[in-house]
């Protein structure tokens, strides 16, 4: 067996390279995502807009519920190819090919979507195309377990059994009934979320390649916020606008915006580097994203309603909603840094952002949209601001004085790695 990289042509571009694990030579150095990480988003694009239209099509309680339990296989699918990248890819041949298997099955998964979010069946084509999408994974990992040694081979070890045992559970449920075969893949998922706490501590100091990870983590933020601009556009444009909606539209774009500002250059991203605690970073993208995805579901609400004397429940909880399940995250990865704590504005801030915009989302009705779209905003805006202005030590809180400036240095790690 080769232990070299190979190529098969003269330009190199069917090169063979043996997986290797990158994480303990390049923890601690910069790293970036390839052009085929990329291309392989672009996949993903498809499915968030799959579930965001699905959401517009039934905001409703039902819609929202399946809306979040469609999102998280999705959004793990996602997860696990990064995390295989993040520590094994060659960038070669059989890893472009297998992702690329990776990618026509996510298609096939997302092509379900629809059919799930109506309620009328899909979900035997969604399980089936979830095994291929696994099994391509697996065989990566098979792959890197021929030519890696030590923990990095016990790391693979964990992967295949752990991930094998669950897709055999998504394969198994292609054979049960419904509402038992939702039940298995509530099953299958709750497994796999719990196999990284595991395999990450396998190989402790040397967990993942800090500024790929969050990298990675940054460009799917950025597909989920530009596919809710994307869909609030298609959604109003045969509408006809009137002061109140060209106000509420304007609005809706700086919190937008606030949200991008507040996620690339405020959050403190540390806890990453924290061996397995740096899974917190990973989970909490859960309902982030979510967030951000019902997010531009309420702006579409609120531009059409903003005439009306108030906005629908629906429009509230998908707006107001969105930028609660936005500050909830961004507070626990904040809380999981190093160098912070409860204590901290910013944290407080996030949780204060939180509070008001489910006070808001459950008792806003008779609030007029334009107003309620402002009040949202200056939340958003207050916090976006309030964060900008908070030295990054972790002595500067709501309730300790700050302290001198000669003790108040930032921690090593305080720099958020965006």
């Amino acid at each position: 067996m080769a232990n070299g990289p190979r190529s098969l042509g003269p330009a190199g571009t069917f090169r063979l390279e043996p997986p290797r694990l990158r994480t303990i030579n390049e923890a601690g150095g910069e790293r970036h995502a390839t052009w085929f990480e990329l291309y392989f988003d672009l996949v993903f694009v498809a499915a968030a807009s799959q579930l965001g239209t699905g959401l517009a099509r039934n905001l409703s309680a039902a819609g929202f519920a399946r809306f979040a339990a469609l999102s998280v296989p999705i959004v793990w699918a996602w997860i696990v190819y990064a995390l295989y990248a993040n520590r094994f890819d060659t960038d070669d041949l059989v890893f472009r090919l297998a992702k690329a298997g990776g990618m026509l099955a996510i298609a096939a998964v997302t092509v379900n979507v629809h059919p799930l979010m109506d309620g009328h069946g899909g979900s035997v084509g969604f399980a089936l195309a979830y095994v291929v999408l696994r099994g391509f994974l697996i065989g990566l990992y098979i792959r890197a377990r021929l030519h890696v040694r030590g923990r990095a081979r016990r790391l693979c070890e964990v992967y295949i059994v752990g991930y094998s045992s669950t897709t055999a559970l998504w394969l198994a449920s292609v054979f049960v009934p419904t509402p038992g075969r939702f039940v298995l893949w509530g099953v299958a998922m709750a497994i796999d979320l719990v196999i990284p706490t595991h395999a990450w501590a396998v190989i402790k100091g040397a967990s993942i390649v800090v500024s790929h990870l969050t990298e990675r983590f940054g460009t799917f933020f950025i597909i989920v916020l530009g596919e809710s601009v994307v869909a609030v556009v298609a959604g109003v444009a045969d509408i006809d606008f009137t002061l109140q909606s060209w106000l509420v539209a304007g609005i809706c774009f700086v919190i937008a915006l606030c949200l991008w500002w507040v996620y690339f250059d405020l959050a403190d991203t540390s806890v990453v580097g924290r061996g397995v605690l740096g899974l917190v970073f990973v989970y909490a993208h859960f309902p982030l994203l979510a967030g951000v995805g019902v997010f531009g579901d309420g702006t579409r609400l609120a531009i059409e309603q903003a005439s009306e004397p108030g906005l629908s429940a629906a429009a509230r909880w998908a707006l107001a909603g969105g930028i609660a399940a936005f500050a909830l995250s961004l507070a626990i990865i904040h809380v999981g840094a190093e160098w912070t704590s409860l204590r901290d504005r910013a944290c407080l801030g996030r949780l204060a952002v939180a509070a008001i915009a489910i006070t808001l989302a459950a008792a806003g009705g008779a609030i007029a949209p334009l107003a309620f779209v402002a009040l949202i905003g200056a939340v958003v805006l207050g916090q976006l601001l309030l964060e900008a202005f908070t030295p990054r030590t972790g002595a500067a809180s709501a309730w300790a004085p700050r302290l001198p400036e000669a003790e108040a240095a930032p921690h090593p790690n305080a720099a958020a790695p965006w």
